[in-house]
């Protein structure tokens, strides 16, 4: 059973039920305070007739000489005069009657006692319903006057209202049904929206969203949803993005791997079966010196990678002038094959940071410049301070610079601008990664500007400057 079959139902009856009660007590109210006034009129009335009558009775038993007949012609008339208004008269001498024109009686009605003045009974004979009154004579108290109406108007009433009310109910359900099913079709409409856009998402449709415009707790659940398939959207894509920049770091990690691998087995099986010179043998051990390096260094750029991931920071402070003493003592041999000059200049004097990621990471910005460069260009590297008073490092080459389209690219994994010209200089397309890595580590911002050249700037928090 559907939600918004249940509350239906269950408001359905629990408004049938209080509906049924308040009628119920509303028709048995009017129905006792209808008899009650009957009760009120017909004591009064007997009360007038007991008087009316008095005198004359007592007169007539005060005669030696009365007999039944003519009591009956004294009370015979009246009976008849209230017997057109459905009005009934009986006279009693204790239990023996007298006179009567009304319906049986009851003969616990006629036993009053002495402290009694009167009785009342409503008895149903005949298919008509009888309010009786009976009380006694106050000069004799041994006849009793019973005075009797036709209520049975009453029961008329009853039923006519019961019928009225068995209408009414069915209208009301009617009716009550009608607006309770279009109030919770419309009410749960937005639930159906959202159980349908559900679906839909779970089955990969992440950019559904539902559009409910209300002011209520829906509105806000409607709102709500859509923040969370947001969120998940976010996290999807996420989880996308990483899986395929892992299956791409995995293939060129396995492609990268495969020509120095190669070149081993290819000259380690050359060595181990061919006959061979000793200036051959030399050859042979340099490529497989040089493959060797190169699966070398790949670990080592691989081992930066992993070690942001894992190590703690433990910042220190971090002598500049040192750092680009080591820096050029580290590059040098290798810019001297291109007969490229490196310039630094420390203007800032210490940081806050891991020297020996600091360290990696200016020798990758090096090298990526020089890559770039040609013969006898400068590369330049400073620490300063400028006019937003932000912690500079900057790198500075004068080589062929990049595209708008590269710069977006050159921070991912074995991205190379120029492989032939990366092989050459023995790299990865790992240097700009690190170098990002890095960067997040110490919570710096990567900047890269490539007009004439390429100018790398690391700009770093201020506090980490001393």
């Amino acid at each position: 059973m559907n939600f918004w079959q249940k509350i239906f139902l269950s408001t359905f009856f629990i408004f049938i039920t209080l509906f049924d009660i308040a009628a119920f007590v509303l028709i048995s109210s009017s129905y006792h305070f209808s008899l009650q006034r009957e009760e009120e009129n017909s004591i009064r009335e007997q009360s007038i007739i007991l008087k009316s009558i008095e005198n004359s009775i007592s007169q007539f038993l005060q005669s030696a000489s009365y007999n039944k007949e003519q009591l009956t012609s004294l009370i015979k008339p009246l009976a008849n005069y209230y017997e057109n208004q459905n009005v009934y008269l009986a006279l009693y001498n204790e239990n023996t009657k007298v006179y009567s024109n009304t319906p049986i009686l009851d003969s616990k009605l006629l036993g009053i006692q002495e402290k009694e003045t009167r009785k009342i009974q409503t008895k149903k004979l005949g298919g008509k319903r009888y309010l009786f009154v009976s009380s006694p004579l106050p000069s004799n108290p041994n006849y009793s006057l019973v005075y009797a109406r036709n209520i049975s108007q009453l029961d008329v009433y009853l039923s006519s209202m019961s019928r009225v009310f068995v209408i009414v109910s069915i209208l009301v359900c009617i009716v009550l049904g009608i607006l309770n099913f279009i109030f919770l079709k419309r009410l749960t409409d937005p639930l159906n929206k959202m159980i349908s856009i559900t679906s839909e998402i779970a089955n990969g449709a992440f950019h559904k969203r539902v559009h409910i415009k209300r002011r209520d707790e829906l509105g806000t659940l409607g709102s709500t949803f859509n923040m969370m398939a947001d969120s998940i959207e976010d996290k999807v894509g996420q989880l996308t993005k990483e899986s395929q920049n892992k299956q791409q770091f995995i293939d060129n990690l396995a492609h990268e791997m495969k020509t120095p691998l190669t070149s081993i087995l290819g000259y380690s099986e050359y060595l181990q079966k061919a006959k061979y010179k000793e200036k051959q043998r030399l050859i042979a051990t340099q490529h497989l010196n040089e493959a060797a390096e190169r699966l070398q260094k790949l670990s080592i750029k691989l081992l930066d990678l992993t070690s942001m991931r894992t190590k703690n920071k433990d910042f220190k402070e971090v002598n500049m002038e040192g750092l680009f003493a080591a820096l050029y003592r580290f590059m040098n041999p290798i810019l001297k094959k291109k007969n490229i000059h490196l310039e630094t200049r420390a203007e800032v004097k210490s940081l806050l940071g891991d020297e020996t990621l600091l360290l990696s990471l200016l020798i990758n910005l090096v090298e990526n410049s020089a890559r770039a460069s040609k013969d006898n260009d400068l590369i330049a590297v400073r620490s300063y301070v400028d006019e937003k008073e932000e912690f500079i490092v900057e790198v500075k080459d004068y080589g062929i610079g990049l595209d708008k389209e590269e710069i977006k690219k050159i921070t991912e994994p074995f991205y190379r601008v120029d492989k032939s010209r990366s092989r050459e200089f023995g790299g990865f397309g790992l240097g700009l990664s690190i170098v990002a890595q890095i960067a997040k580590y110490h919570n710096a911002d990567l900047d890269i500007q490539s007009q004439k050249g390429t100018t790398i700037r690391i700009i770093f928090n201020k506090t980490l400057t001393t």
